[in-house]
């Protein structure tokens, strides 16, 4: 039985759904330091800032039967009006919009109406987010959603939904998205208004086990897949509601089953689309793929480095693959981009034995090797091995919750070998370092000579 404040009301309602809302909080702010944002903010005039929706509201929606109206509010770019008779609202959050869920969540329970929260945060601190919604769904929907509903129609709403430990659902069940929802919300005009990716999942889990990462253990070590007619239907309906658009792939790591990959970049190849995707350096050993994923529409790869310091990557992953990997970071670069991919580096600052001198370092070899793409703060997010090792070292500045601080782009956490002042103006040089025109016009010049080559 549902124990909010309003559940009698609900079970005497309980034949009524009708009309549900799917709401994705914003962001409140790139970063606390506004000389931080500004510097982010002036790196998009050389490099296309890209952004997708929440592929798990759009999930959800198609998880929901048909005689049900629908109702996505995304917040980046509408209001919420809390004044509408909706039977029930969903709030799907991350950690840094966690916060204002909680907050949004409120102001609909107060108005009687039934709250239901679901995301990844809601799935690792599953306590928490029950204290603010009436129903929380933690982990994959799939099965939870329509058991949900079913019970709520049924007047018997239950206060948390959670499979078995270990059980990992059949992506077999996952259905399209409901890409239809984002027509009028997913535009290519400005790229800081609307979303300019629509995203496609194709697995979930990872073998990687990073210790800043929850993926693998919220999906599992051993990647799932869906079937190659799943993902061409899902592109075909972004071709249908969203055509032009750019795809991109959601997976950590898409090419991590060879032959699967080989097969989809085939199918994808056929279906005329632009697209991107994330992978780890490893892909850049690959040539027969490289020239499949060029061949298939790929505009660039973001590329997970993490770190350049062996001992940073040293017990990063439980076998240590990322550290096995750093003796091949350039050569492997070097191999993606003359293939025509380009290459976004992901580089995380702040870890154990970054020093300040870590930003001259990371900018160097972003420009030595003609790559661009992001710095970020070491962010130890709950659920993750990273944020039990801080706390448990008494390293966190602030006291929890603390989640509205957790952009990526705060420092949270005392450093071991520098300020967080030092940490804060580091990252503000660099992001002005790579983002500045001449390394605009250097990269720009190579990956140009790189394209006649492949003319």
């Amino acid at each position: 039985m549902c124990d909010s404040p309003i559940g009698s009301m609900m079970l005497t309602m309980s034949s009524k759904l009708k009309r549900i809302c799917l709401i994705h909080p914003k962001r409140a702010v790139w970063s606390r330091n506004p000389t931080i944002t500004q510097a982010l903010q002036e790196s998009h005039r050389h490099l296309r800032a890209y952004s997708a929706p929440p592929l798990g509201l759009l999930t959800v929606a198609a998880l929901t039967p048909a005689d049900i109206e629908v109702e996505l509010i995304l917040e980046d770019f509408a209001p919420i009006d809390y004044d509408p008779n909706y039977d029930l609202v969903g709030i799907s959050a991350m950690t840094h919009t966690a916060q204002r869920a909680y907050q949004i969540a409120g102001e609909f329970r107060a108005r009687g109406i039934y709250v239901v929260f679901g995301g990844i945060h809601a799935t690792v601190v599953p306590e928490e987010a029950s204290l603010h919604a009436d129903t929380v769904i933690v982990g994959e929907a799939e099965e939870l959603w329509p058991r949900f509903l079913q019970d709520f129609r049924n007047g018997e709403p239950r206060k948390i939904y959670r499979n078995p430990s270990g059980y990992r659902v059949d992506l077999g069940l996952s259905p399209v998205p409901r890409y239809d929802l984002l027509k009028g919300k997913a535009a290519q005009g400005d790229p800081d208004f609307y979303y300019n990716l629509v995203p496609v999942q194709v697995s979930r889990g990872c073998p990687h086990g990073c210790d800043f990462c929850i993926v693998t253990d919220i999906y599992g070590k051993k990647p799932r897949k869906k079937s190659i007619d799943q993902v061409r239907a899902e592109i075909l309906s972004i071709k249908h509601y969203l055509p032009n658009h750019i795809v991109g792939f959601a997976d950590d790591n898409i090419f991590i089953d060879r032959q699967f990959a080989k097969d989809l970049l085939l199918e994808v190849e056929k279906l005329g689309i632009r697209w991107v995707g994330q992978s780890d350096i490893s892909i850049g050993a690959h040539d027969e793929l490289l020239e499949l994923i060029y061949r298939s529409g790929c505009l660039f790869l973001l590329v997970g480095f993490e770190s350049l310091d062996p001992q940073n990557l040293t017990g990063m992953n439980p076998n240590n693959w990322k550290l096995r990997q750093l003796e091949k970071y350039e050569k492997n670069v070097r191999n993606i981009q003359e293939h025509g991919i380009i290459v976004l580096g992901s580089f995380i600052t702040g870890l154990d034995n970054d020093d300040k001198g870590v930003f001259g370092r990371i900018v160097d070899f972003m420009n030595r090797n003609r790559i661009t793409g992001d710095l970020t703060f070491a962010t130890p997010l709950p659920g993750s091995r990273l944020f039990e090792r801080i706390k448990r070292e008494g390293r966190f500045l602030y006291p929890e919750p603390f989640w509205d601080r957790c952009t990526f782009f705060d420092v949270i956490f005392k450093m071991k070998k520098m300020s967080k002042v030092d940490a804060e103006e580091g990252i503000t040089w660099a992001y002005q370092q790579i983002s500045n025109e001449e390394a605009f016009k250097n990269r720009a010049a190579y990956l140009k000579e790189v394209y006649k080559r492949l003319a």
